[in-house]
């Protein structure tokens, strides 16, 4: 599979206060019924309906009463009022006229037909359904997370099996339903809780509507058995339409899927399925099913859109994205099938009826519907969503559904996968700071029309549908991913700024021509000789290429990479950036009368090995993550200034003895927290820019003890000082630190250090590269430590040609002036910042360790092994070699593990175990390593440090490690389930489960892992420089 790296996706979202109104769906599947037609079209202004008798319902919806019991005095009645050209209602529930009898005898006949094919998985579903409350089985919607939501709100349910007498007694649910509204989930509750409140009743509806439900037209028999005591005794009370059920379950899903907008279809095709199960009971018909959703959908919106109602909805998204979105959840998620979920939930919005009416009727969005989207769509504007709406809905014509303000006919599935259709140009303005789906979107549907795409702002926009539209695609901004061969249109495309990222595996076409500005990029992702852009018309070059290797390819000679008319071509690429080729290759691009391609040449003296090769058993099951134009092991700490932050300047006054001085003022700390506090992100960085008024040679911050209380109960994670030396990033445990120390105010102080005073040995590794000197003062006292808390500083430096980037970067500097690589420092080619973590003000500068080895240049793994002997982990074998495709021994991994940890093996004078004595090289290793309890000895005592590690030792090892520097392993796949997992022994199982799920070790031919197998030092080197990337890019 081709991958691509993209913006992350916070989940925080800035809400607008308006409204989002409810979605849409209907029960489970039936077999047999098609699915709905495709949608309709629209002009390209979105048609709003005359207000009918009884007002928009978004603005009337409180007359919902039961003293209110006509179509003109209540306007749920008459939304629903299109069910009256199929059906009169009589003077009581058993004497109503059928007026179309071949749809209305359809609609028992399918109750009857699914009866009568039920499994008992979906009478047992059915039953559930039916007993418990509705808000509470709605919540199976969110996933892993089902669980925790629960548990944290508090909401529970007495309906946990089917007692044996179920069918001759009536159980009802004693739970909580949704929850409780003052548990911890206390706000989404509410949020439920308001939906469903004192005017969201279908029982207005179903008395005067009076149609009956199935079993009262077929027959009991088609009850689900163990539901049969449910059948209410009062049938004059309990019509059918519409359903009740249906229309609960609808309005908890809309509540939950506004708080929760990354579960949105997921919520929805829940309460769908929960619809289906009423039709499966046998108690509802699919007639009653449609009803009940268009009046949730309706409801849902109307509540929503309520002035009064706006900051509960707040609160609840709020309380969402804080408490229970940052939870990890293990529940069974049964709607992780995106197509499954769409299938069933479209065929559900009408259940296989034919149309019936007129089928040309222009699309109507009800007025207030747009807030449907949003939360889910929240970078478009009301109009723009109204415009989503349109595109994405219903043909005209199906009983029921087109009533006149067009509820009916709104797909809410189909509207959070973007628009169908361009009528007119549309902008999408996507500004990743804010976070969530403002950093990166996804929108699945075909797109049709004439209109033109322009994508701008910063975050990532992925077209994943088969599109037609051709006006053409503009970039002025961010990130525009193609997902599938035609996903940019048949138009025109151009770059001016930004990026264009084909994702594709074979060829992707623009149908145009094609224009790349000087500030454009175009990202081709190689995974394959078909892999291919074809550009119909001319293209117009500037700017940069990057490509992609991706799943380890090497193309075996030129292949060719883009297409285009012929003699049709302008310019050149300024730029050109290649990631995922293993150290030994080199591409150069060529430019010819129609095409581009790209020639990979193997630049040893010797074919080496594949930086993925399979004959690296103990390596990591994917590559380390490159920087843009790095080689493979890049230990680039993410830059503070690629999170999403917000900035305030501080201006700083020079004396003349060039020492900049600032403060932040009260009225600038506001002013950034309130903008800050009105998002809702989560990795939010306060950046504080401190700006000399002129040329200064030292910089100091002054931030008062109420500014630092502030910044820590702030919502930002972080706080970063930038100054133009250098940046300090300071975390709430540092702030919460300081708060509590001396003095009124904490000075951050920076400058360049005098490297003149630094040893030789320092003055060698670091050249002319920047070091920088960093200073903290409580009062007249300076600080000398976090109490175990860090500091993260950033030094700007860009690699000079020739440079491995690998062997970048970062050393203390002591006292007296000599070096101390730190082997958890990084560098970023991409951003030009070296970094680390620390718990200790000092000196900080830019090293390069560039250890050669004579038998590593041309070794797949010479990058890892660079990297790790650059930061002090890794040395020799001797006469200047690694020994690569040795076994690695366990003296050896316990130093490599120590050397990552920065362990101070000096006050170790002896071991515990009998074949480690005090004057082995590796005796203070070891002792360290047993102190630590990453080793144990076996039963004789002894370590055996000279013994080849197993495959499985390592993994033990390995893991015991992560406990040790806090470092929490993914979880990126399932279980390995190797062919010989019952070789591995039981002591090693978990470990060994851990690291493949992390995606740290691989099996070998036919999924074997040779537990007992050795690993070479190559192998050990790439495992743990790509396990040092993660641990420090996760710190």
């Amino acid at each position: 599979m081709k991958t691509l790296k993209t913006v992350s996706t916070a989940l925080s979202l800035t809400l607008l206060l308006q409204t989002i109104p409810a979605h849409f769906a209907s029960a489970e599947a039936i077999p047999s019924i098609p699915l709905a037609e495709p949608a309709a079209s629209v002009s390209s202004s979105v048609y709003l309906p005359p207000v009918p008798a009884w007002g928009h319902f978004v603005d009337t919806y409180k007359t919902n009463q039961a003293a209110n019991n006509t179509p003109t005095s209540n306007a749920a009645i008459g939304m629903l009022s299109q069910f009256l050209e199929l059906w009169t209602p009589g003077s009581s529930w058993d004497n109503g006229t059928k007026l179309n009898s071949s749809v209305l005898d359809a609609n028992i006949q399918k109750v009857v037909d699914i009866a009568a094919k039920r499994t008992p998985a979906e009478a047992d579903m059915a039953y559930y359904d039916d007993r418990r409350k509705q808000s509470y089985g709605v919540i199976d919607g969110l996933g892993s997370l089902t669980d925790v939501y629960r548990t944290n709100a508090g909401a529970t349910t007495t309906i946990n099996d089917i007692p044996a007498d179920a069918t001759t007694k009536k159980y009802d649910d004693g739970g909580t339903d949704a929850g409780d509204p003052n548990s911890n989930f206390g706000r989404i509750v509410t949020l439920v809780k308001t939906l469903r409140g004192n005017y969201s009743s279908t029982n207005p509806a179903k008395n005067f509507y009076a149609y009956k439900r199935p079993f009262r037209w077929a027959g009991t028999s088609i009850i689900v058995p163990s539901l049969v005591p449910a059948i209410s005794k009062t049938p004059e009370t309990d019509g059918g339409y519409p359903s009740g059920h249906t229309n609960a379950s609808y309005l908890s899903a809309f509540a939950m899927a506004y708080a929760v907008p990354e579960r949105y279809q997921e919520l929805l095709t829940r309460a769908s399925e929960m619809g289906s199960s009423r039709i499966v009971s046998g108690m509802h018909s699919p007639m009653d099913v449609m009803g009940g959703r268009i009046m949730a959908t309706a409801l849902s919106a109307a509540i929503l859109a309520d002035p009064d109602n706006a900051a509960v909805k707040q609160a609840a998204y709020d309380e969402a994205h804080a408490k229970l979105l940052t939870q990890t959840g293990t529940a069974e998620d049964r709607f992780s099938d995106y197509a499954k979920n769409k299938a069933q939930f479209t065929e559900r919005l009408t259940y296989g009826f034919s149309q019936i009416g007129d089928t040309s009727k222009p699309m109507t969005v009800p007025k207030g519907a747009e807030v449907l989207l949003e939360t889910r769509l929240p970078y478009l504007d009301g109009p723009q969503r109204r415009e989503v709406l349109a595109t994405t809905g219903l043909p005209s014509g199906y009983p029921v559904l087109d009533d006149p303000e067009g509820w009916g006919r709104l797909n809410l599935f189909a509207a959070a996968d973007g628009y169908g259709a361009f009528h007119q140009d549309v902008t999408v303005t996507m500004d990743a700071y804010q976070g969530g789906f403002h950093a990166a979107d996804r929108w699945r549907n075909d797109i049709s029309g004439t209109g033109r795409l322009t994508k701008a702002g910063s975050g990532t926009l992925k077209l994943q549908g088969g599109n037609t539209y051709s006006g053409g695609t503009q970039i002025i901004g961010g990130l525009l991913v193609g997902e599938s061969p035609s996903a940019f249109g048949t138009g025109d495309v151009a770059v001016n700024e930004g990026s264009l990222a084909e994702q594709v595996s074979g060829s992707m076409t623009i149908g145009g021509n094609y224009t790349q500005a000087a500030g454009g990029t175009l990202e081709l992702n190689v995974g394959g000789a078909q892999d291919l852009l074809e550009i119909k018309g001319a293209a117009q070059l500037n700017g940069k290429l990057r490509l992609n290797f991706t799943d380890a390819y090497v193309p075996g000679g030129v292949m060719t990479i883009l297409t285009h008319a012929k003699d049709q071509r302008t310019g050149q690429f300024a730029f050109v950036e290649t990631n995922g080729l293993p150290s030994q290759y080199k591409a150069n691009v060529s430019y010819l009368s129609d095409r581009i391609q790209v020639a990979v040449e193997n630049t040893s003296s010797s074919s080496g090995s594949d930086s993925s090769s399979s004959s690296s058993p103990a390596a990591p099951a994917a590559d380390p993550k490159p920087a843009e134009g790095a080689q493979p092991a890049d230990g680039a700490l993410p830059a503070a200034g690629d999170r999403h932050k917000m900035s305030v300047s501080v201006p700083a006054a020079v004396d003349e003895n060039g020492r900049a001085a600032a403060a932040l003022q009260a009225s600038q700390l506001s002013d950034l927290l309130n903008k800050i506090n009105s998002q809702a992100a989560e990795v939010m960085v306060a950046e504080l820019k401190v700006e000399p008024s002129k040329q200064a040679k030292s910089v100091e911050l002054t931030l008062s003890k109420e500014a630092i209380g502030k910044l820590s109960d702030g919502k930002a994670k972080t706080v970063a000082i930038v100054t133009p030396f250098g940046m300090i990033t300071l975390s709430k445990d540092v702030l919460e630190r300081w708060e509590n120390t001396a003095g009124d105010a904490i000075r951050i102080g920076m400058a360049p250090a005098d490297t003149a005073k630094f040893a030789d040995e320092a003055k060698s590794l670091i050249g002319t590269r920047p070091a920088l000197q960093v200073t903290l003062h409580s009062g007249t006292s300076s600080i000398k430590s976090f109490g175990g808390s860090r500091i993260g500083i950033q030094i700007s430096y860009q690699a000079v040609q020739g440079e491995d980037t690998n062997a970048l970067g970062v050393s203390e500097i002591d006292v007296n002036g000599k070096p101390h690589l730190l082997p958890q420092s990084a560098f970023s080619p991409r951003d030009g910042q070296a970094s680390i973590l620390t718990d200790h003000p000092g000196t900080y500068a830019v090293s390069y360790n560039r250890v050669s080895f004579t038998d590593t240049s041309a070794h797949w793994a010479g990058s890892y092994v660079t990297y790790l002997a650059a930061r002090g982990i890794a040395s020799g074998s001797g006469d200047s070699t690694f020994a690569p495709d040795a076994s690695i021994t366990r003296a050896e991994f316990v130093k490599l593990l120590a050397g990552i940890a920065h362990a101070d093996g000096s006050g170790f004078t002896a071991s515990a175990f009998t074949d480690v004595q005090a004057g082995d090289w590796h005796m203070p290793y070891v002792a360290w390593a047993a102190q630590q309890k990453l080793v144990e000895g076996d039963a004789n005592g002894q370590f055996r440090p000279d013994a080849r590690i197993s495959r499985e030792e390592l993994c033990v090892m390995l893991n015991r490690f992560t406990g040790l520097t806090g470092y929490s392993l993914p979880s990126a796949a399932g279980d390995a389930g190797f062919a010989d997992q019952h070789l591995i022994s039981p002591w090693a199982a978990d470990a060994v489960s851990a690291l493949y799920q992390a995606g740290f070790i691989a099996g070998k031919d036919n999924r074997q892992f040779d537990p007992q197998g050795s690993t070479t030092r190559a192998e050990a080197a790439k495992l743990l420089a790509v396990f040092l990337q993660g641990m420090v890019e996760q710190r």
